[in-house]
Protein backbone atom coordinates (compact mmCIF):
# COMPACT_ATOMS: atom_id res chain seq x y z
CA UNK A 1 0.00 0.00 0.00
CA UNK A 2 1.24 3.47 -0.91
CA UNK A 3 0.54 5.73 2.07
CA UNK A 4 1.45 8.84 0.06
CA UNK A 5 -2.17 9.52 -0.93
CA UNK A 6 -3.45 9.19 2.63
CA UNK A 7 -0.67 11.36 4.02
CA UNK A 8 -1.41 13.90 1.35
CA UNK A 9 -5.09 13.98 2.31
CA UNK A 10 -4.35 14.25 6.02
CA UNK A 11 -1.96 17.11 5.31
CA UNK A 12 -4.70 18.83 3.30
CA UNK A 13 -7.13 18.51 6.20
CA UNK A 14 -4.56 19.95 8.58
CA UNK A 15 -4.02 22.88 6.24
CA UNK A 16 -7.77 23.50 6.37
CA UNK A 17 -7.25 24.11 10.06
CA UNK A 18 -8.64 20.99 11.70
CA UNK A 19 -7.32 21.13 15.27
CA UNK A 20 -7.02 17.33 15.38
CA UNK A 21 -7.89 14.44 13.09
CA UNK A 22 -7.00 10.76 13.04
CA UNK A 23 -7.40 8.14 10.32
CA UNK A 24 -7.10 4.34 10.41
CA UNK A 25 -7.41 2.10 7.36
CA UNK A 26 -7.50 -1.70 7.62
CA UNK A 27 -7.86 -4.52 5.14
CA UNK A 28 -8.69 -8.05 6.20
CA UNK A 29 -7.78 -7.28 9.84
CA UNK A 30 -4.39 -5.93 8.75
CA UNK A 31 -3.49 -2.35 9.63
CA UNK A 32 -2.64 -0.49 6.43
CA UNK A 33 -2.50 3.08 7.69
CA UNK A 34 -2.69 4.97 10.96
CA UNK A 35 -2.01 8.68 10.93
CA UNK A 36 -3.01 11.80 12.82
CA UNK A 37 -2.56 15.53 12.46
CA UNK A 38 -2.86 18.36 14.96
CA UNK A 39 -2.94 18.07 18.73
CA UNK A 40 -5.33 17.72 21.64
CA UNK A 41 -6.91 14.42 20.65
CA UNK A 42 -4.13 12.01 21.55
CA UNK A 43 -5.41 9.38 23.97
CA UNK A 44 -8.81 11.08 24.20
CA UNK A 45 -12.36 10.00 23.39
CA UNK A 46 -14.82 11.66 21.04
CA UNK A 47 -18.56 12.05 20.63
CA UNK A 48 -19.43 9.92 17.60
CA UNK A 49 -22.82 11.59 17.27
CA UNK A 50 -24.63 10.02 14.30
CA UNK A 51 -21.80 7.58 13.57
CA UNK A 52 -23.37 5.81 16.58
CA UNK A 53 -26.21 4.82 14.26
CA UNK A 54 -24.13 2.14 12.50
CA UNK A 55 -23.55 0.44 15.85
CA UNK A 56 -27.22 0.66 16.82
CA UNK A 57 -28.46 -0.85 13.57
CA UNK A 58 -25.83 -3.60 13.91
CA UNK A 59 -27.18 -4.43 17.37
CA UNK A 60 -30.75 -4.42 16.04
CA UNK A 61 -29.84 -6.61 13.07
CA UNK A 62 -28.49 -9.18 15.49
CA UNK A 63 -32.03 -9.41 16.88
CA UNK A 64 -33.34 -9.83 13.32
CA UNK A 65 -30.89 -12.72 12.84
CA UNK A 66 -32.14 -14.37 16.01
CA UNK A 67 -35.77 -14.09 14.91
CA UNK A 68 -36.59 -11.82 17.84
CA UNK A 69 -37.29 -8.81 15.62
CA UNK A 70 -39.28 -8.79 12.40
CA UNK A 71 -38.65 -5.82 10.13
CA UNK A 72 -42.21 -5.57 8.84
CA UNK A 73 -44.17 -6.36 12.01
CA UNK A 74 -46.15 -3.54 13.63
CA UNK A 75 -43.78 -1.59 15.86
CA UNK A 76 -46.45 -1.67 18.57
CA UNK A 77 -45.81 -5.40 18.93
CA UNK A 78 -42.55 -4.46 20.65
CA UNK A 79 -43.30 -0.91 21.83
CA UNK A 80 -47.06 -0.89 22.62
CA UNK A 81 -47.13 2.87 23.14
CA UNK A 82 -46.49 3.40 19.42
CA UNK A 83 -50.00 2.17 18.70
CA UNK A 84 -50.98 5.73 19.69
CA UNK A 85 -48.96 7.41 16.93
CA UNK A 86 -51.08 9.87 14.95
CA UNK A 87 -51.05 12.46 12.19
CA UNK A 88 -53.10 15.61 11.72
CA UNK A 89 -55.58 15.96 8.87
CA UNK A 90 -57.33 19.30 8.61
CA UNK A 91 -56.27 19.93 12.18
CA UNK A 92 -57.83 16.72 13.45
CA UNK A 93 -56.00 13.85 15.10
CA UNK A 94 -56.13 10.75 12.86
CA UNK A 95 -54.41 7.34 12.70
CA UNK A 96 -51.53 7.24 10.17
CA UNK A 97 -52.39 5.89 6.73
CA UNK A 98 -49.86 3.09 7.28
CA UNK A 99 -48.75 1.14 10.34
CA UNK A 100 -45.28 1.99 11.65
CA UNK A 101 -42.81 -0.93 11.51
CA UNK A 102 -39.19 -1.48 12.56
CA UNK A 103 -38.20 -1.14 8.88
CA UNK A 104 -39.50 2.42 8.97
CA UNK A 105 -37.13 3.11 11.86
CA UNK A 106 -34.14 1.63 10.04
CA UNK A 107 -34.92 3.63 6.88
CA UNK A 108 -35.76 6.95 8.59
CA UNK A 109 -39.24 6.89 7.09
CA UNK A 110 -41.36 6.59 10.25
CA UNK A 111 -42.70 10.15 10.14
CA UNK A 112 -40.60 11.29 13.10
CA UNK A 113 -38.39 14.39 13.16
CA UNK A 114 -35.30 15.59 15.04
CA UNK A 115 -36.95 18.23 17.23
CA UNK A 116 -35.58 17.75 20.75
CA UNK A 117 -37.31 20.74 22.33
CA UNK A 118 -40.97 19.70 22.23
CA UNK A 119 -42.72 20.17 25.59
CA UNK A 120 -43.34 16.42 25.74
CA UNK A 121 -39.66 15.51 25.38
CA UNK A 122 -38.52 18.23 27.77
CA UNK A 123 -41.06 17.12 30.37
CA UNK A 124 -40.11 13.45 30.06
CA UNK A 125 -36.39 14.19 30.24
CA UNK A 126 -36.88 16.28 33.38
CA UNK A 127 -38.47 13.43 35.32
CA UNK A 128 -36.07 11.88 37.88
CA UNK A 129 -34.78 8.51 36.72
CA UNK A 130 -36.11 8.82 33.16
CA UNK A 131 -34.60 6.18 30.92
CA UNK A 132 -34.51 5.60 27.20
CA UNK A 133 -37.95 4.04 26.90
CA UNK A 134 -39.55 6.66 29.18
CA UNK A 135 -38.35 9.51 26.98
CA UNK A 136 -38.91 7.75 23.65
CA UNK A 137 -42.58 7.36 24.61
CA UNK A 138 -42.88 11.13 24.48
CA UNK A 139 -41.93 11.21 20.79
CA UNK A 140 -45.40 10.17 19.66
CA UNK A 141 -47.29 12.57 21.92
CA UNK A 142 -46.74 15.05 19.08
CA UNK A 143 -48.14 14.25 15.62
CA UNK A 144 -46.01 12.47 13.06
CA UNK A 145 -44.89 14.69 10.21
CA UNK A 146 -46.29 12.17 7.70
CA UNK A 147 -47.54 8.61 7.54
CA UNK A 148 -44.82 5.95 7.87
CA UNK A 149 -43.23 4.97 4.57
CA UNK A 150 -44.23 8.15 2.77
CA UNK A 151 -40.69 9.53 2.52
CA UNK A 152 -37.24 9.72 4.08
CA UNK A 153 -36.72 12.24 6.88
CA UNK A 154 -33.64 12.35 9.06
CA UNK A 155 -35.00 11.97 12.55
CA UNK A 156 -35.00 10.31 15.96
CA UNK A 157 -35.82 6.94 14.39
CA UNK A 158 -32.61 5.33 15.63
CA UNK A 159 -33.27 6.50 19.18
CA UNK A 160 -36.57 4.62 18.94
CA UNK A 161 -34.59 1.68 17.57
CA UNK A 162 -32.50 1.84 20.75
CA UNK A 163 -35.68 1.66 22.84
CA UNK A 164 -36.81 -1.28 20.71
CA UNK A 165 -33.55 -3.11 21.47
CA UNK A 166 -34.14 -2.46 25.17
CA UNK A 167 -37.70 -3.80 24.99
CA UNK A 168 -36.66 -7.03 23.26
CA UNK A 169 -33.42 -7.69 25.14
CA UNK A 170 -34.58 -6.69 28.61
CA UNK A 171 -31.36 -4.72 29.04
CA UNK A 172 -30.47 -1.08 28.65
CA UNK A 173 -29.05 -0.18 25.28
CA UNK A 174 -25.72 0.60 26.97
CA UNK A 175 -25.58 -2.86 28.57
CA UNK A 176 -26.69 -4.66 25.43
CA UNK A 177 -24.20 -2.97 23.13
CA UNK A 178 -21.40 -3.42 25.64
CA UNK A 179 -22.10 -7.15 25.85
CA UNK A 180 -22.72 -7.95 22.19
CA UNK A 181 -20.55 -5.40 20.34
CA UNK A 182 -18.07 -3.41 22.40
CA UNK A 183 -16.51 -6.04 24.68
CA UNK A 184 -16.46 -8.93 22.16
CA UNK A 185 -14.74 -6.72 19.57
CA UNK A 186 -12.19 -5.41 22.08
CA UNK A 187 -13.62 -1.88 21.99
CA UNK A 188 -12.51 -1.03 25.50
CA UNK A 189 -12.83 2.75 25.10
CA UNK A 190 -16.35 2.75 23.69
CA UNK A 191 -19.45 3.35 25.80
CA UNK A 192 -22.40 5.65 26.43
CA UNK A 193 -20.87 7.19 29.55
CA UNK A 194 -17.87 9.48 29.91
CA UNK A 195 -16.10 12.03 32.06
CA UNK A 196 -15.15 15.48 30.83
CA UNK A 197 -11.47 14.71 31.39
CA UNK A 198 -11.62 11.81 28.90
CA UNK A 199 -12.90 13.92 26.03
CA UNK A 200 -10.90 15.59 23.29
CA UNK A 201 -11.49 19.34 22.91
CA UNK A 202 -14.49 20.05 20.69
CA UNK A 203 -14.81 22.91 18.25
CA UNK A 204 -17.41 24.77 16.22
CA UNK A 205 -16.45 25.95 12.74
CA UNK A 206 -18.16 29.29 12.29
CA UNK A 207 -17.46 32.15 9.90
CA UNK A 208 -14.16 30.60 8.90
CA UNK A 209 -12.94 30.23 12.49
CA UNK A 210 -12.60 27.20 14.78
CA UNK A 211 -14.12 28.17 18.12
CA UNK A 212 -14.01 26.04 21.30
CA UNK A 213 -17.35 24.29 21.84
CA UNK A 214 -18.69 23.03 25.20
CA UNK A 215 -18.08 19.34 25.87
CA UNK A 216 -21.76 18.48 25.82
CA UNK A 217 -23.92 16.28 23.61
CA UNK A 218 -27.41 17.72 23.13
CA UNK A 219 -28.72 14.30 22.08
CA UNK A 220 -28.05 12.78 25.50
CA UNK A 221 -31.37 13.94 26.89
CA UNK A 222 -30.98 12.66 30.45
CA UNK A 223 -28.41 10.69 32.50
CA UNK A 224 -30.27 7.41 31.91
CA UNK A 225 -31.06 8.11 28.26
CA UNK A 226 -28.97 6.11 25.81
CA UNK A 227 -29.29 7.66 22.38
CA UNK A 228 -29.03 5.00 19.69
CA UNK A 229 -28.80 7.78 17.15
CA UNK A 230 -26.03 9.90 18.64
CA UNK A 231 -24.93 8.77 22.09
CA UNK A 232 -21.80 6.64 21.69
CA UNK A 233 -18.38 7.92 22.82
CA UNK A 234 -15.30 6.25 21.32
CA UNK A 235 -11.94 6.78 19.65
CA UNK A 236 -10.39 6.03 16.27
CA UNK A 237 -8.88 2.70 17.31
CA UNK A 238 -12.16 1.27 18.60
CA UNK A 239 -14.12 2.65 15.68
CA UNK A 240 -11.63 0.93 13.38
CA UNK A 241 -12.10 -2.44 15.11
CA UNK A 242 -15.84 -2.15 14.57
CA UNK A 243 -15.51 -1.14 10.91
CA UNK A 244 -12.99 -3.91 10.28
CA UNK A 245 -15.38 -6.59 11.57
CA UNK A 246 -18.23 -5.40 9.35
CA UNK A 247 -15.89 -5.18 6.37
CA UNK A 248 -14.69 -8.75 6.92
CA UNK A 249 -18.18 -10.23 6.47
CA UNK A 250 -19.04 -9.72 10.12
CA UNK A 251 -16.07 -11.58 11.56
CA UNK A 252 -13.60 -9.81 13.84
CA UNK A 253 -9.88 -10.43 14.08
CA UNK A 254 -10.41 -12.30 17.36
CA UNK A 255 -12.99 -14.61 15.77
CA UNK A 256 -16.17 -12.99 17.10
CA UNK A 257 -19.00 -12.85 14.58
CA UNK A 258 -20.93 -9.64 15.00
CA UNK A 259 -23.25 -10.32 12.03
CA UNK A 260 -23.67 -12.93 9.32
CA UNK A 261 -22.52 -11.97 5.78
CA UNK A 262 -26.07 -12.16 4.46
CA UNK A 263 -27.27 -9.80 7.19
CA UNK A 264 -24.61 -7.26 6.24
CA UNK A 265 -25.68 -7.60 2.60
CA UNK A 266 -29.27 -6.86 3.63
CA UNK A 267 -28.19 -3.88 5.71
CA UNK A 268 -26.35 -2.32 2.76
CA UNK A 269 -29.07 -3.02 0.19
CA UNK A 270 -30.77 0.14 -1.11
CA UNK A 271 -34.11 0.61 0.62
CA UNK A 272 -34.92 3.95 -0.95
CA UNK A 273 -36.91 3.98 -4.19
CA UNK A 274 -37.08 7.36 -5.90
CA UNK A 275 -40.64 8.00 -4.78
CA UNK A 276 -39.58 7.64 -1.15
CA UNK A 277 -36.61 9.96 -1.44
CA UNK A 278 -38.47 12.88 -3.05
CA UNK A 279 -35.95 15.72 -2.83
CA UNK A 280 -35.50 15.24 0.88
CA UNK A 281 -32.64 12.75 0.96
CA UNK A 282 -29.15 14.12 1.41
CA UNK A 283 -26.01 12.35 2.40
CA UNK A 284 -22.69 13.86 3.44
CA UNK A 285 -20.92 11.00 1.67
CA UNK A 286 -22.05 12.30 -1.73
CA UNK A 287 -24.87 12.07 -4.25
CA UNK A 288 -23.71 8.66 -5.41
CA UNK A 289 -25.05 7.16 -2.17
CA UNK A 290 -28.52 6.01 -1.24
CA UNK A 291 -29.82 4.59 2.05
CA UNK A 292 -30.02 1.01 3.28
CA UNK A 293 -31.10 -0.24 6.69
CA UNK A 294 -29.64 2.58 8.73
CA UNK A 295 -26.52 3.21 6.64
CA UNK A 296 -25.63 5.05 3.46
CA UNK A 297 -24.81 2.66 0.64
CA UNK A 298 -23.04 3.32 -2.66
CA UNK A 299 -25.54 2.64 -5.46
CA UNK A 300 -24.00 4.42 -8.44
CA UNK A 301 -20.62 5.61 -9.56
CA UNK A 302 -19.69 9.11 -10.64
CA UNK A 303 -16.49 10.29 -12.30
CA UNK A 304 -14.56 10.62 -9.03
CA UNK A 305 -15.82 7.39 -7.45
CA UNK A 306 -13.12 4.87 -6.60
CA UNK A 307 -15.06 2.67 -4.17
CA UNK A 308 -17.09 -0.32 -5.44
CA UNK A 309 -20.87 -0.48 -5.26
CA UNK A 310 -22.17 -1.62 -1.89
CA UNK A 311 -19.70 0.30 0.26
CA UNK A 312 -21.59 1.50 3.34
CA UNK A 313 -21.27 3.51 6.53
CA UNK A 314 -22.25 6.83 8.09
CA UNK A 315 -20.81 9.94 9.74
CA UNK A 316 -21.40 12.15 12.75
CA UNK A 317 -22.12 15.81 13.48
CA UNK A 318 -18.57 16.44 14.72
CA UNK A 319 -16.91 14.68 11.78
CA UNK A 320 -16.53 11.03 12.82
CA UNK A 321 -16.78 8.72 9.79
CA UNK A 322 -16.93 4.98 9.33
CA UNK A 323 -16.78 3.16 5.97
CA UNK A 324 -17.01 -0.57 5.31
CA UNK A 325 -16.24 -2.38 2.04
CA UNK A 326 -16.98 -6.13 2.25
CA UNK A 327 -15.84 -6.70 -1.36
CA UNK A 328 -12.26 -5.66 -0.59
CA UNK A 329 -12.49 -6.21 3.18
CA UNK A 330 -11.41 -2.58 3.48
CA UNK A 331 -12.44 -0.25 6.29
CA UNK A 332 -11.95 3.40 7.15
CA UNK A 333 -12.31 5.01 10.58
CA UNK A 334 -11.86 8.77 10.78
CA UNK A 335 -12.16 10.96 13.86
CA UNK A 336 -12.26 14.69 14.42
CA UNK A 337 -14.27 16.82 16.86
CA UNK A 338 -15.56 19.79 14.86
CA UNK A 339 -19.20 20.81 14.50
CA UNK A 340 -20.32 22.30 11.16
CA UNK A 341 -17.53 20.43 9.35
CA UNK A 342 -19.40 20.36 6.00
CA UNK A 343 -18.72 24.09 5.77
CA UNK A 344 -15.00 23.31 5.81
CA UNK A 345 -15.21 21.07 2.77
CA UNK A 346 -18.27 19.96 0.84
CA UNK A 347 -18.71 16.16 0.80
CA UNK A 348 -16.04 16.08 3.48
CA UNK A 349 -15.26 12.36 3.46
CA UNK A 350 -15.12 11.59 -0.26
CA UNK A 351 -11.45 12.64 -0.59
CA UNK A 352 -10.53 10.43 2.39
CA UNK A 353 -12.34 7.50 0.80
CA UNK A 354 -10.77 8.08 -2.60
CA UNK A 355 -7.31 8.45 -1.04
CA UNK A 356 -7.70 5.05 0.63
CA UNK A 357 -8.49 3.35 -2.69
CA UNK A 358 -5.70 5.21 -4.49
CA UNK A 359 -3.30 4.02 -1.78
CA UNK A 360 -4.60 0.49 -2.14
CA UNK A 361 -3.94 0.57 -5.88
CA UNK A 362 -0.39 1.67 -5.14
Amino acid sequence: MNSFYLDQEMDALFRLGLPYCELIVRQGHRLLYHGSRGSGGEGKRFFLYSASKVMTVTAAMQLVEKGQLQLDAPLSRYLPEFADAFILKDGKRCPPDTVMTPRHLFTMSAGLNYRLDTPYILEAAAQPGSGTRDIVKSFIKAPLDFSPGERFQYSLCHDVLGALIEAISGRTLAQYMREIIFEPLGMRRTSFDYTQAELAPKYLFQNGVYRPDPLKNAYILAPGYYSGGAGVISDAQDLSLFADALSCKGLSENGYRVLKPETIDLMRTDQMPTVLKHNNFSCAAGEEFSYGLGVHTLTRRIASTKAPLGVFGWDGAAGAYVMCDPQNQLSIAFITHVHCWPQIRDVFHRPIRNAAYAALEG
